[in-house]
């Protein structure tokens, strides 16, 4: 049963991949390696930089909700950890890697369900933002959106639907999640629920405006590293449709079948670029630049934590 259920996961996984290949070869390798060929060095070394201020205002909202919940840290602490969180998540599926983030508070004392009912609470403002910011792009451009924002509609009924009949049922949803999981895990996720749902309404006024100007403030930096990448490759779009893709790009790579959003992010991208006219190898060299540029900003998340911690020391 363990062995079948390894190789269900292995085989979602590989979904991600095979849509790389297939975008490739969709697009065309030659045309595309044509594109990036050309690319304007100096807007992706701009679109790399950003990682910088976007990895710092992103500790910055960690602490923000850490201290909101009642937990002391440090601006250096709070930082450290939110970049090492953002280097595992680039190299996991759905970035799931993010969470690992907790183990330091793990080891301050924090409780396991506590921690990551933090780190849950830090995915939904960025899963919010960017639904939010894609789904108003997807309005603004609603001529040419028609069928997407149709999609888009759907899914947000359905997505209240199965919210209302969460709150609803809490009690019996509870007590389903918890006989899912493993005994020795039952209390980590009763406390986790617990605090999710507390800290869903903790401080809702002050503390709850101050979380959404923070997200606000960083994700407008993700969107302008894909205006400079599409630019770089003579993509030359509203910087509002782009946001719109990059938006887009972000939900559908929080799918936990590929790692970096390989695959998912150049399906939209295609999909979303195309129907404004711009041809398979340009979208495609887009995705890839924004891809390149994630990697890259890797490296600068990992030398950015390791700052923050010899600067704590």
């Amino acid at each position: 049963m363990r062995l079948d259920r390894l190789r269900g996961l292995a085989s979602w996984r590989l979904l991600g991949p095979i849509a790389v290949v297939l975008a490739v070869v969709w697009a065309g390798p030659a045309q595309v390696w044509s594109v990036l060929s050309k690319a304007d060095l100096t807007l992706v070394g701009a679109a790399v930089a950003l990682a910088i201020p976007f990895a710092l205002l992103k500790g910055a909202r960690w602490r923000s909700l850490l201290v909101g919940q009642g937990v002391e840290i440090s601006f250096r602490e709070s930082t450290s950890m939110y970049a090492m969180g953002m280097v595992m998540a680039a190299v996991t599926p759905g970035h799931v890697g993010d969470f690992l983030k907790i183990v330091p508070l793990v080891d301050r004392g924090c409780s396991l369900g506590r921690a990551v009912a933090y780190n849950v609470l830090d995915r939904l403002l960025d899963v919010t933002f960017v639904f939010l910011a894609g789904y108003a792009g997807l309005w603004y451009f609603s001529a040419i959106f028609a069928s997407e924002l149709w999609v888009a509609n759907l899914a947000i009924l359905v997505g209240l639907l199965i919210g209302g009949v969460l709150i609803a049922r809490r009690g019996t949803v509870k007590s389903i999640a918890i006989r899912l999981v493993p005994e020795r895990y039952r209390d980590a996720v009763r406390e986790c629920w617990s605090e999710i749902v507390a800290g869903s309404v903790r401080g809702r006024t002050l503390r709850g405006i101050r979380l959404a100007l923070w997200t606000a403030a960083f994700w407008p930096l993700q969107f302008l590293a894909g205006y400079l990448c599409a630019r770089a490759v003579g993509v030359d779009v509203p910087f509002l449709y782009i946001s719109a893709c990059v938006a887009v790009g972000t939900i559908v790579s929080f799918l936990p079948i590929t790692v970096g959003g390989a695959g998912t992010r150049d399906a939209a991208f295609i999909v979303l670029l195309g129907q404004i006219g711009i041809r398979r190898p340009e979208s495609l060299a887009v995705s890839s630049l924004l891809l390149a540029v994630f990697l890259a900003n890797c490296l600068g998340f990992y030398v950015i934590s390791v700052l923050m911690q010899r600067g704590r020391g």
